[in-house]
């Protein structure tokens, strides 16, 4: 498990930290009814935040900007999610239950798991809210969402253009990574294609969760954070309940990655401020250049190598 985490008091504080034990703690108990309208936007401002995004978005700087100052525990590549998926579809397949639904009893058992791992990430940082950095498809995040409809949601996007700058700087010897494989199967010796597909794929995917859950997720650029980090990201603060940053607070651009590798979270936190070599737009198919457009256009990106 990695976790990036600001200060700590040390295992003491399990006995304040054990989520579920007041109103606004870190996931909560079985949240009021006006918590679960429209998925809560009051609830949502005080159950646990997760960052969603994909590789070389820069999504772990912006954690850590909405950490600074806060009482959030940051993390990522916990497990928690993933396992909060595997739990739900057995509970399912134990039960019988149709698409998606899940019992009373299977959201009872899925919130105390996870709430003795979350109650254990608190215990070790001192924090009361936890903060976890997800990179797997949004979907994976519909059954945390359905045991703890309070959470909030931050998608971190970027443009495309500099993911694949990102990723071809991180990986100049090639570009690798279990969810990339199927995209450099459908273009291979290409990285430039291969990156811009999953980019393109990972953005639709973020989007359908946005308009699915609008009363939860908000939408980020990380270009509009890294330029202003405190007015990027005062609406999001706000609505989540994490108060107004300090500009002392708040932590300064992000270093460059290793050039031996991506960073270790593996979300391409640096900044490629550098110019580089024009982006090689032609390498990219006319198919997948056009949803390139049509994102960028929905986001509010000028045209891919313009």
């Amino acid at each position: 498990m990695k976790r990036r985490m600001a200060g700590g008091r040390g295992h003491a504080a399990a006995d304040r930290a054990q989520p579920g034990d007041r109103p606004g703690s870190a996931v909560g108990s079985d949240p009021q009814p006006a918590e679960r309208d429209g998925r809560g936007a009051a609830g949502a401002r005080n159950g646990p935040v997760l960052v969603l995004s994909y590789p070389y978005s820069g999504a772990g700087h912006v954690q850590d900007l909405l950490a600074a100052g806060t009482d959030l525990a940051c993390t990522s590549s916990t497990g928690i999610i993933p396992l909060s998926v595997a739990a739900a579809e057995a509970w399912r397949r134990v039960e019988g239950q149709p698409g998606q639904a899940m019992s009373r009893l299977a959201v009872s058992t899925i919130r105390g798991l996870l709430t003795a791992q979350v109650a254990v990430i608190l215990a070790g940082t001192g924090k009361s809210r936890w903060c976890e950095l997800v990179t797997a498809p949004p979907s994976a995040a519909d059954p945390f969402l359905q045991v703890f409809p309070q959470t909030g949601f931050v998608c971190v996007h970027r443009c495309c253009g500099e993911v694949i700058r990102a990723g071809v700087r991180a990986s100049p010897w090639g570009v690798q990574g279990p969810g990339l494989v199927p995209y450099f199967l459908s273009h291979p010796g290409n990285s430039v294609s291969a990156l811009a597909a999953y980019r393109v794929s990972s953005t639709e995917q973020l989007l359908a969760f946005e308009a699915a859950n609008a009363g939860a997720a908000y939408r980020v650029r990380y270009e509009d954070v890294l330029a202003a980090p405190g007015p990027a990201l005062a609406a999001v603060r706000a609505s989540l309940q994490l108060g107004r940053a300090a500009p002392a607070d708040l932590p300064g651009q992000p270093s460059r990655p290793d050039p031996a590798g991506p960073d270790p979270a593996g979300t391409g936190t640096a900044w490629t401020a550098a110019p580089g070599p024009p982006m090689p737009v032609e390498m990219i198919p006319e198919p997948l250049r056009e949803r390139i457009g049509r994102l960028h256009d929905e986001l509010g990106y000028p045209p891919l190598g313009g």
